[in-house]
């Protein structure tokens, strides 16, 4: 799944400029986000961090499952807010 999420992404970011964050910790287990920076205004309902949009924010100790939630939030929220994906 890590694999088909970073090549949604990558295909998607070339059109759609978004960030990407993953990161471990023995607290939080993975955690990705995606978010589009300064954007909070166009997108208000979504989630916000500041004025950042926040369109993905998942966590799970199991990395294929963090992964698989990922795709399939971000392919929701271009569904909801972007027409598509």
């Amino acid at each position: 799944m890590m694999n088909e999420f970073l090549l949604f992404f990558d295909q998607k970011k070339r059109y759609f400029p978004m960030h990407l964050e993953i990161s471990y910790s023995k607290i939080t287990d993975y955690m990705i986000s995606v978010y589009k920076q300064g954007c909070a205004a166009d997108y208000p309902n979504s989630a916000h961090d500041g004025d950042h949009a926040i369109l993905v924010r998942v966590q799970d100790n199991d990395i294929e499952l963090c992964f698989a939630k990922a795709h399939v939030a971000l392919k929701e929220w271009l569904l909801e807010n972007d027409g598509g994906y």
